[in-house]
Order: structure tokens, then C-alpha cells, then sequence
């Protein structure tokens, strides 16, 4: 259970959870969250991204700037504050990678991010020729796939462990790709 805060407005107790005061209504700046946790969603590997979208739209209804503009500048700045931070999270969630880190994150299991693409920014970097690249990077992204299906697995298992090692590697083959496309 989270320690009540102080609304900023009366001073009130207010859960660290809650979008508004209790007592006086006014909107509360957010606060610290898991992107789970900051759209109303249960703490899971396989999401339903059509509900990642609806939580948006209510949370969207419920901050519209045209709601505070009335109601101050610091009520407008919490809502759009709110509204940024719930766009991080679905960013977050969409993303199996980061959706994987954020569980492990949550149970403290998260491994330490790689420092580079490892043996695929080799091999994509060692390509002699743009066919053998192409090649190359299309190998990378089947392999990752790969990872993603066997990284939804160790979740269905509940092996943390074996899902930190799937992350790591994607996030590693992810790097990769990245450092890839920025070499051209």
C-alpha cells in the first residue's frame, strides 16, 4: 500500500495512485508508476494492445486540456504532465522488449542492458557486400523473432531467469540492428 501524499491544492491526503484529490477534486501532478500500473493494466508479458488503446482514449476523455484550461495553470500542466506519461507508458507496452524489461523491472529481475549488438553487430558489420548484408540483417531479424517467441515462453513458464537471458539477447540483437541502420 502506498503512503498517502499531500494534495497541492488543500493539503489533503491523497493515494500516490490517484489522478485527483479526494476531498477538494483537484488534479494531482503524477507520480512514480510503472507503465502498467499509470494505464489501469494488469502486469502481464501478453497484453491486448486494443486494450493499451482504450485505457488511452479514457484517460485522453478524462485530461482533455479543454477540461483544465479553467481551472488554473498548475491544474493544466498536471493534466498534460499526465497525459505525456501515459503516452510513455503505452510507448513502453507496445514494445515486447520493453514491455519484457518492464516486468523484470517490477520483480527485480531485469538483466543489465548490453553494451553492444554483440556477435550480430559483427556479422552485420563484417558483411563485404550490400547482398551479404541484406542477407545478414534479415538473419538477425528472423533470429529475434525467434528470441520473442521463446522470451513469451519463459513468461508462460514463470521463469524469470530464462526471461532475462531472452531479453538480453534481444536487446543485444535490437542494438544491432540499430547500429545497422545508422552505418547505412
Amino acid at each position: 500500500m502506498d503512503a498517502p501524499l499531500s494534495c497541492w491544492h488543500c493539503a489533503g491526503n491523497v493515494s500516490a495512485r490517484a489522478l485527483f484529490c479526494h476531498g477538494c477534486g483537484a488534479i494531482q501532478p503524477p507520480g512514480a508508476a510503472d507503465p502498467f500500473t499509470r494505464l489501469g493494466l494488469v502486469a502481464s508479458f501478453e497484453l491486448d494492445m486494443a486494450a493499451i488503446d482504450r485505457q488511452l482514449a479514457g484517460f485522453a476523455r478524462i485530461l482533455a486540456p479543454a477540461r483544465f484550461a479553467a481551472r488554473g495553470e498548475a491544474a493544466a500542466a498536471h493534466a498534460a504532465a499526465h497525459r505525456q506519461a501515459q503516452t510513455r507508458a503505452a510507448v513502453v507496452l507496445r514494445d515486447p522488449a520493453a514491455r519484457a524489461r518492464a516486468l523484470l523491472d517490477l520483480t527485480g529481475d531485469a538483466p543489465a542492458r548490453p553494451a553492444n549488438g554483440g556477435p550480430w553487430e559483427i556479422a552485420l558489420a563484417a558483411a563485404p557486400d550490400a547482398g551479404a548484408r541484406t542477407r545478414a540483417l534479415e538473419a538477425v531479424k528472423t533470429e529475434m523473432q525467434g528470441e520473442l517467441r521463446l522470451l513469451l515462453d519463459a513468461f508462460r513458464l514463470g521463469d524469470p531467469t530464462l526471461a532475462a537471458t531472452r531479453l538480453a539477447r534481444v536487446e543485444a540483437m535490437a542494438m544491432a540492428l540499430d547500429a545497422a541502420r545508422r552505418a547505412g
